[in-house]
């Protein structure tokens, strides 16, 4: 059951996206609903090896809103997405589940 939400999460976030962005026209306050994404990687982690990793671009996409949106510095905020591959690199890397 946790695998089927994890592989629906963009769905729902697109049709939440949509559904705020049509009906109240806020689809800036709408586009949060993508952090549904990596939110539910952390949430749905068993090892906290697995829920730290998975933090990171959690947290690599809200610092990335806050520079853009906050500072308005989008161009040298996309570094922080770097941090990803470091982080997975530095914690190992997941193991493939076999079906």
């Amino acid at each position: 059951m946790r695998k089927r939400l994890h592989e629906a999460m963009p769905l729902i976030a697109v049709t939440i996206f949509l559904f705020i962005g049509f009906e109240y026209g806020t689809w800036l306050l709408g586009a949060l609903a993508f952090l549904l994404i990596p939110l539910s990687s952390v949430l749905i982690s068993q090892r906290p090896v697995d829920a730290v990793r998975n933090l990171v671009p959690l947290a690599a996409v809200v610092v990335f809103l806050i520079l853009t949106l906050r500072y308005d510095r989008a161009h040298p905020g996309w570094l922080v997405f770097l941090t990803i591959p470091i982080a997975n690199i530095l914690l190992g890397e997941e193991k493939s589940e076999q079906s």
